[in-house]
């Protein structure tokens, strides 16, 4: 992570916005043409193995769209609860999350509940769902930590809070350098339900911080629950 604390990526959260970034509640890292999101290393636990199922985007690559989901009957608008990845044990309370005063979107305070961007469709309608999570903590490894076993047709699970679960695929994973994040790619908006996580990836040890982040997106499978 940043030294110290925790920080996102740039984020336009509409079109003709100020360009803002993701950060934590605490301390930002700012580099150089983007802010990335990562949180504080602890010694005790290491940092997490490096994703070996992602896709590595060269600097200055165009991000290839990932499969759009066709429009349909989406579920009404219900807040995610709870987050889970089966594959690779990945579970966590999800809370929401929305943009501060700085134009930036905060984490939650707690490292290990996920983030769902109140600015974004929730899990289920047609569009976007944005949720964000820490790697680490001072205190170990935290919601989004496992995220990076994931692998292309993992199913994700998102409960929410009308009571209804909604089915995800992994359709695409990948890790993009810090200073050439494609905000307008990952945040854009969709004409299908899709999901995009987001943490922080590839630790240097010399700098004690993050220099990439991790990007999974999922579309939903046939096992929807009905609007």
């Amino acid at each position: 992570m940043c030294p110290g604390d925790t920080c996102f990526p740039g984020f336009s959260p509409r079109p003709g916005a100020p360009r803002g970034v993701l950060t934590a509640a605490a301390t930002t890292c700012a580099v150089t043409g983007a802010t990335l999101l990562a949180v504080a290393f602890t010694p005790h636990a290491g940092p997490p193995p490096r994703p070996v199922n992602a896709e590595r985007a060269p600097a200055g690559e165009t991000p290839a769209q990932p499969p759009q989901t066709p429009p349909r009957a989406g579920l009404s608008p219900s807040p995610p609860t709870r987050i889970t990845v089966p594959g690779v044990g990945l579970e966590a309370a999800v809370d929401q999350v929305a943009l501060e005063e700085s134009g930036a979107i905060a984490l939650p305070q707690d490292p290990d509940h996920a983030g769902w961007y109140t600015g974004s469709p929730t899990p289920g309608q047609n569009g976007n769902a944005i949720l964000v999570g820490h790697v680490d903590s001072r205190d170990g490894p935290a919601a989004f930590y496992r995220l990076g076993a994931v692998k292309k047709g993992d199913h994700i699970e998102v409960n929410r809070q009308d009571g209804r679960t909604t089915t995800y695929e992994v359709d695409s994973i990948s890790i993009w350098p810090q200073n050439d994040f494609p905000s307008q790619h990952v945040y854009g908006p969709t004409t299908g339900p899709r999901i995009t996580l987001i943490t922080c990836a590839d630790w240097d040890d010399e700098r004690k911080t993050y220099t990439s982040n991790l990007v999974v997106t999922a579309r939903p499978t046939s096992r929807q629950p009905s609007a």
